[in-house]
This record gives C-alpha cells, sequence and structure tokens, in this order.
C-alpha cells in the first residue's frame, strides 16, 4: 500500500490525488477469497447466512402460583397496588422456637402471669407506598410446617389458621434497616384466643423446649396478614430470618410477664421475659417458614386472559398483541413458537447438509416508548423452559453464571435505547432444530433468576404488536 501511494505522487497531479486514492486503494485492497478453493474438500466448506422471523410465534399471558417460597431468607406480608396489575397481598407463615427465658429460678409461694407480646424484627422493605399505615393481623397456625416440605406461593394458608386473629399491629413508614431491629406491639384482637395462646405459652412444660420437634407439634407457628380494612395500595415487608454468628436470630418473639406473692397476687414482684427465635437456620432447630401470595386482577383488563399454571402439552388461549412480566410471582409472558416458524427453521437446512447456529438474537419491545417506565421495569428478563421450576434455557445458565461469576452471552438486559430486552437462545434454538426431547417449542419470559421477588413491572409488545416479537438468526451451513 505505501508502495501504491509513492506512484500516485509520482505520475499524478495534486488535483487528481483524491480520484487516484479511490483507484488504488480499491486495487490494493481486492482480495481473491477464491484462492485454494478447489483443493479445500466439500465436507469441510462452510458458507454463512441470516434469517429472521418476525412472524409463526404468538404470545400469551401466564401465571403460575406453584414457585417454591419456603427456605427463603426473608418471609413476607403486606399489600402493594401497580397501575393496571391490580394489587398484590403477601402473608409470612413463620415458626418460633425458645430461645432464651429469665425465671429459670424457681421461688417457692410464687405464681407468675403473662402480660403481653411483640415482635422484635430486622426487616425490609421490598417495595410499595410506605406513608400508608397497615393493619396486620396475626394468626395462629393449626397445622405444623415442615422443614422438608416444599411450600409454594399460592399456599392456601386459610385452611391452616384460626378463623379470627389472636392479635393486631399497625405499621408504616421504612424499617431501620441494617442489623438495627424494629418493634411491632402486639395488641390483642381477639380475647379468647390470645389468652389460650399465651397461657398456654407461659405455662408449658419446660421438656418441650429440649425437643423442637415436640415445641412445633404443640406450638405450629404463627401467620402475619395484612387485615381486610388494610389499604391495598400500601408496601410489603420482609422479616428477616437469618442467622449471624455473632448476633443470632434476626427476628424475635418476645413474650413478657411477671410474677408475684401467693398471697399478694395484685403486687407486681419481678418482670420476666422469655424470647423466642424466628429463623430459618438449622443450626439449633429445625424451623420452616413460607410466603403465601396472592394476585387480585378483578380490575385489569387481562383478567379473564391467563393462562394459569400451564402445562407443556396443554394448549395456551387468548394470544396476546401486549403482554406482561411482573415480580413477587405476578404474571409472564410465554412465547410460544407455531408449526409455521417451525417449518421456516428447518427450510433453511438445504438438502444433505447440516446447519449450525451462530447466533438467535430474541428482540422483544416494550409496548410503550416511555422513559419514565424504565423505573418499574425489570433490568433484566429470564427466558425459562419451565417457570414453576424456574427451568432456564440452556442459554441462560444462572447457576454458573451465580457460583463462577462468568458473563453469559444470553445478554437478557433492558436496552434503555431502544426499549426492548434482546436475549441470546442460540443453544435453544439449535435443539428445537434438531428436535431434542424434553425441549418444548415454547418459552417463558419472567424475572431474572436472583431478582423474581423484586416489585417491577414491564409491559411488552408481543406477537403482532407495536413492535413484534423478532428472532434475528446467523448461522453456518456445513457441506457434506
Amino acid at each position: 500500500m505505501i508502495h501504491c501511494f509513492k506512484k500516485v505522487l509520482l505520475y499524478f497531479g495534486v488535483g487528481a490525488l483524491v480520484s487516484a486514492l479511490m483507484l488504488f486503494a480499491g486495487g490494493c485492497t481486492e482480495v481473491n477469497d477464491k484462492l485454494g478453493g478447489d483443493i479445500v474438500p466439500p465436507g469441510q466448506q462452510m458458507e454463512v447466512e441470516f434469517a429472521s422471523f418476525d412472524s409463526g410465534m404468538q404470545t400469551y399471558l401466564t401465571l403460575t402460583d406453584s414457585i417454591a417460597t419456603s427456605g427463603l431468607d426473608y418471609a413476607y406480608f403486606g399489600n402493594i397496588s401497580e397501575e393496571g396489575l391490580g394489587s398484590t397481598r403477601a402473608s409470612a407463615l413463620v415458626q418460633f422456637d425458645y430461645a432464651t427465658r429469665s425465671d429459670t429460678i424457681y421461688y417457692a409461694n410464687r405464681g407468675s402471669v403473662a402480660d403481653s407480646m411483640m415482635l422484635v424484627c430486622m426487616m425490609k422493605t421490598l417495595g410499595g407506598d410506605t406513608l400508608k399505615e397497615q393493619s396486620f393481623d396475626v394468626y395462629r397456625l393449626r397445622e405444623r410446617l415442615r422443614r422438608d416440605t416444599v411450600y409454594y406461593n399460592g399456599l392456601e394458608y386459610r385452611r391452616i389458621i384460626d378463623q379470627k386473629p389472636m392479635f393486631r399491629f399497625t405499621y408504616s413508614g421504612k424499617p431501620h434497616g441494617g442489623d438495627t431491629y424494629d418493634t411491632l406491639r402486639l395488641e390483642v384482637a381477639d380475647e379468647k384466643l390470645a389468652k389460650e395462646f399465651m397461657d398456654e405459652l407461659w405455662g408449658v412444660d419446660t421438656l418441650l423446649y429440649e425437643t423442637d420437634s415436640l415445641f412445633f407439634e404443640k406450638f405450629n407457628g404463627l401467620c402475619i396478614t395484612p387485615s381486610e380494612s388494610s389499604p391495598k395500595d400500601a408496601a410489603i415487608y420482609g422479616l428477616n430470618l437469618q442467622w449471624d454468628n455473632s448476633y443470632g436470630p434476626s427476628s424475635y418473639l418476645i413474650f413478657f410477664g411477671h410474677d408475684y406473692l401467693l398471697e399478694s397476687p395484685d403486687e407486681v414482684e419481678d418482670q420476666i421475659m422469655r424470647a423466642f427465635q424466628i429463623t430459618n437456620s438449622t443450626t439449633y432447630a429445625e424451623q420452616a417458614a413460607v410466603t403465601a401470595v396472592e394476585h387480585d386482577y378483578s380490575t385489569t383488563t387481562f383478567e379473564g386472559m391467563i393462562n394459569l399454571n400451564p402445562q407443556p402439552t396443554e394448549k395456551l388461549q387468548h394470544p396476546m398483541t401486549e403482554c406482561y412480566v411482573q415480580g413477587l410471582f405476578g404474571v409472564t409472558t410465554t412465547i410460544e413458537f407455531e408449526e409455521e416458524f417451525l417449518t421456516k427453521l428447518r427450510a433453511l437446512k438445504p438438502e444433505g447438509k447440516d446447519i449450525f447456529i451462530s447466533q438467535a438474537m430474541l428482540y422483544v419491545g416494550m409496548a410503550d416508548e416511555d422513559y419514565t417506565l424504565f423505573d418499574v421495569a425489570p433490568n433484566r428478563l429470564g427466558s425459562y423452559l419451565h417457570y414453576a421450576s424456574l427451568t432456564p434455557v440452556a442459554d441462560y445458565n444462572f447457576y454458573m453464571e451465580e457460583s463462577y461469576g462468568s458473563t453469559l452471552s444470553y445478554g437478557g438486559y433492558l436496552n434503555r435505547s431502544h426499549y426492548n430486552y434482546s436475549m441470546d437462545i442460540s443453544i435453544y434454538i439449535q435443539q428445537l432444530l434438531l428436535d431434542q426431547e424434553g425441549v418444548d417449542p415454547r418459552i417463558t419470559l419472567g424475572m431474572g433468576a436472583y431478582d423474581f421477588l423484586d416489585i417491577a413491572n414491564v409491559k411488552l409488545s408481543g406477537a403482532g404488536g407495536r413492535v413484534p416479537v423478532r428472532l434475528e438468526l446467523a448461522y453456518t451451513i456445513l457441506g457434506k
């Protein structure tokens, strides 16, 4: 190239310099890519091609109420409302177990009585309007939660609690957060039930403290749920269930009472405190906890369009041009690759040859181009073969990403410039092409695997929508 440029200076005037540069630049960079092609065996010859699909796909609104919520670090309770998506109610079911007591010494001629209870816990705000004051009911569980059993977000908890709450408390604002405790003072809601519970717990045989299993059989646990009078557009809070090696449990049920001389029952002698730990730790007790979530879509435009708990062999109903992805176990968007799509995909393969999918990018746009929607939109969407079990497509191997800190080519992140999400699902499309067993022509777009508890939502443009779902393919034809 340097020699070519020198020749231009020698034989042409300055006025013709630009034209000469264009002429010689083209000549100097011409490549004969056919050189040696006749000696490459046909089986080793490859061609790169591109294809685009924006038809043969349908989008549906789906909802799953069988996602495991036991074994989490928090148990959630509260009410929220999201514009266009109705309201969500969360209820926390937790066990408690003996932690400490201050009346281990027996005094003759004395009796004791229970006075009050409260929850002392480290909490966090999941989201919503924390300025709204909520009233929460505390029920007694009438069925034991078992550590070796998986419980789901759709747990029908009302069948295992009393008909009336024992206690009630109010709360608003943001929790202190970090390692600072919040105090939730329990007020009696039903005198008979509260007295029965407090008397049983106060007078329990201390032998029960030595065996967690016996204790849980007698005291199954508590359910914390928003009262019916609470506003539906408030906030959802998380009760910390974690165990800290330095500080112990993050949440307690604290029980207060006093003792008195038998001859003077009206005179308080000493204050007594008993603490019961609420945790998911198995260090000292096999405790269990679960969050039950209820979504009310009665005020939405799509209530009758939702496919509840769809099975792989079940035909989906009500294709939609606009769908949603919602956090906290809410609605999801399922894309069905129909026979039309599969036929076109297989037609890419020339007779007698194979093709390898180099890249398959799925583009799903937001239904509206409004930057204010970024505030509530999920930062990332995951693609799942089975959402209930959070089984991802092969490209979205979030286990490897989390365990090894690797970066997946899958992507799935919100593109704020183009108002869309793009997902590299090359392996999945290759599996569809090969018709691999166990790979259904249907994927569900939901919250990221570690974000599904977030309060977030996005309205997506589905098949036939403002910006149709699109798949861009780059593939290599392998000669034989």
